[in-house]
């Protein structure tokens, strides 16, 4: 996500490079970030961080739509890398809603059946972050049938009405949930829990897929006060998220030394902002749909919406100290450029983790031929590009040189690309 190299379009004088600027973050996430030493624990700190702090923004919320309808930040996020591959780092974005949670409990643990998750949920006026870095814990639970609370999270992420009706307890209702989520698990654990494309789950999680080998490095036995540091810096950026949550969520426990109008808080695009989002989003959803099938279809949509979810939290962090329900929180381009570079990087993560799946199930896609990897990696060319360029990404993806170049003199066969110097150039 640090790095892409996607050709993004522009509208008017807004323009979105195709580079994710750390330095443009907000101030927030350029300090917690600072404790990561590579770019894949940057990119699973980033959007475990982003998926967490969504959970305490839920007085925030845009529309979208002809309906107008209500959204609300909480993300829903599974990174995916192997055993011993640091994404134990997503664990930091947690200690970061910790000290609301004494105060307000939100925290769900991954391990529950459905009526304690229901109840948890209940209790806390339908809102919650569900945790969990073993991606089995939760496959195991749900392979109980009724203890599944797969239908549930996928109502929640549309914030629709859960309803459940005993008879002993009665009929109860939640009106709008408002659940994040964040997950880490191996690639096996992820097929685990999404093992259909046509699970209406998939689309709805954002998926970061971690394929780099790192070396082991032997310096973690010696001495050092990194680890001290990283405590204390984590602990003091917990404390600005628990101001936060106060200045957000007036009537919470917590909240007792802040006055603040409780009214919720709209976030809005600026209109050239919202016309490139959409031209954007037109682009990708024909490029992907036809190069994927129609099974990819809600992922491309959906990708959309958690872009403005993603601008939303961003720009909650960059202008918390102006919020106000007596006006809408309005976008800046340099957090909506943001926005959009990640939201193109996790299409393509989305379309290598539907590719894992979607082999052992073609009959939810049956009119794409050959190779699901070999489509999505085309996918994932930019638009022009060096043969070293390509062979560099063909690498993140586990594809070996001897097939990317095969599959290059395909293409350029086919008319697909155009060929000069080695350099590429994708056609119309």
């Amino acid at each position: 996500m640090v790095q892409n190299n996607i050709h993004l379009t522009e509208c008017d004088d807004l323009q979105i490079t195709s580079h994710l600027n750390v330095e443009a973050l907000p101030q927030f996430l350029q300090d917690l970030l600072s404790v990561a030493h590579t770019t894949e624990q940057k990119d699973m700190l980033l959007m475990s961080s982003l998926t967490t702090l969504s959970t305490v923004m839920n007085s925030v919320y845009f529309r979208y739509g002809t309906t107008g309808k209500r959204y609300y930040p909480e993300l829903m996020t599974f990174i995916m890398a192997g055993a011993a591959s640091g994404k134990g780092i997503a664990e930091l974005s947690k200690r970061l809603v910790e000290k609301v949670h004494e105060d307000t409990p939100l925290i769900i643990a991954g391990d529950s059946t459905y009526p304690a998750f229901y109840q948890q949920l209940l209790d806390q006026d339908g809102c919650g972050l569900l945790f969990e870095t073993e991606g089995s814990v939760i496959t195991d639970i749900w392979k109980g049938g009724a203890m599944s609370y797969n239908t549930a999270l996928r109502k929640a992420a549309e914030h629709e009405t859960l309803s459940k009706n005993r008879l002993n307890s009665g009929q109860t209702e939640i009106a709008c949930p408002k659940v994040g989520m964040m997950l880490t698990g191996t690639f096996s654990q992820f097929k685990a829990l999404v093992p259909s494309v046509e699970n209406g789950f998939f689309s709805r999680l954002m998926t970061v897929v971690v394929r780099e080998h790192q070396d082991f490095d032997g310096s973690v036995f010696l001495p050092s006060n990194e680890g001290a540091e990283v405590e204390a810096l984590i602990g003091r950026l917990a404390m600005q998220v628990k101001t936060l949550a106060v200045r957000l969520n007036p009537q919470s426990t917590i909240a007792t030394q802040v006055a603040h109008n409780p009214q919720e808080i709209e976030f809005r695009l600026t209109p050239e902002q919202a016309s490139l989002l959409g031209q954007v989003m037109e682009k990708e959803y024909k490029e992907y749909v036809r190069v994927l099938g129609d099974g990819f279809h809600a992922s491309v949509v959906r990708n959309g919406i958690n872009v403005m979810r993603i601008a939303l939290i961003l720009s909650v962090l960059r202008q918390s100290l102006s919020l106000s329900a007596s006006q809408p929180l309005t976008c800046s381009d340099s957090d909506f450029q943001t926005a959009m570079v990640i939201g193109t990087k996790l299409l393509l993560h989305a379309a290598d983790a539907y590719n894992q799946i979607a082999t052992a199930d073609r009959e939810a896609v049956p009119s794409i031929k050959g190779s699901y990897q070999k489509d999505t990696f085309f996918v994932s060319l930019p638009n022009s590009f060096s043969t070293g360029e390509c062979l560099s990404i063909a690498d993140k993806m586990g594809i070996s040189e001897r097939t990317t170049k095969r599959w290059l003199g395909q293409w350029t066969e086919l008319g697909q690309l155009v060929h000069s110097y080695g350099n590429y150039e994708k056609t119309a």
